[in-house]
């Protein structure tokens, strides 16, 4: 989980700023009936972006404030120029700036998935402009795919995930193992020396883990999850949670689900 804990650390930095922000991480899987398809993973930190930007932006010398001289000192600015101006700097020079974020969040997993059997055309997503990383991949079965997504867990989260996916005959199954979600809030708990988990859990409240399911030759017939929805024409199964929400906690929600097939 090591890499989780730069996010960690990274989104504290910006919630000092604002103590507010978002973090989106959508999972797309596509199940052809022939048992190939293709998977995604996308974390999406955009919002976090504009809020760096807006303090990257920020000078000093707007209303109230005094822009700093050669013979003059921060001293001419009001406290909140001053906070802002440090932190302003701090996410320049902080290791966790846009392109080495996306080095951590995707770095390697093509390297790491380079001759495993069935999975073809890695491509690591990037995006510093968006603010989006994340990695797409093609399996020729659910074997291969589970045999990357359990490589790549173990090399960048250090967690476990044997199985994650089941598909036989009429029954899809997805199970709880591999949850980012769960594996983002066991870095956040064990990077808490501080004492700031709190603060990160009411960062992260709006946080959402969504995964889409898609089946273009068959249709859902019905899902065990009380949080999925399926499109009208029952091609796509998707499943929102919110893994910081105290309600959904309470609910016990899940990313599993059984769901039939036609």
């Amino acid at each position: 989980m090591k890499n989780l804990k730069k996010i960690y650390l990274f989104a504290l930095l910006v919630g000092a700023m604002s103590l507010t922000g978002c973090l989106n991480i959508l999972e797309e899987v596509t199940f052809k009936k022939n048992g190939s398809g293709t998977y995604s993973m996308i974390i999406d930190m955009s919002e976090m972006k504009n809020m760096m930007d807006m303090f990257k932006t920020m000078a000093p010398g707007q209303e109230g404030t005094t822009t700093p001289t050669e013979e003059g000192t921060e001293k001419d600015m009001n406290s909140e120029d001053v906070q802002a101006k440090e932190e302003g700097a701090a996410a320049e020079e902080n290791p966790a700036d846009m392109s080495k974020m996306g080095e951590q969040l995707t770095g390697g997993v093509a390297k790491s998935l380079e001759g495993v059997a069935g999975i073809t055309n890695v491509v690591e997503v990037n995006d510093t402009a968006a603010f989006k990383f994340g990695y797409t991949f093609e399996f020729a079965n659910v074997e291969a795919l589970n045999k990357a997504i359990k490589i790549i867990n173990k090399e960048k989260y250090d967690a476990k995930a044997e199985e994650t996916f089941k598909v036989s005959g009429k029954k899809f199954e997805r199970l709880g193992t591999a949850n980012i979600g769960e594996e983002l809030k066991k870095a956040l708990s064990e990077g808490d020396e501080d004492g700031q988990m709190d603060m990160m859990k009411s960062f992260f409240a709006d946080m959402a883990y969504t995964q889409v399911y898609r089946f273009p030759d068959r249709t859902v017939k019905k899902s065990t999850n009380e949080l999925s929805e399926v499109t009208e024409e029952g091609h796509t199964l998707t499943i929102k949670i919110k893994p910081f929400s105290e309600e959904e906690k309470m609910k016990k929600a899940t990313v599993a689900t059984e769901a039939k097939l036609k």
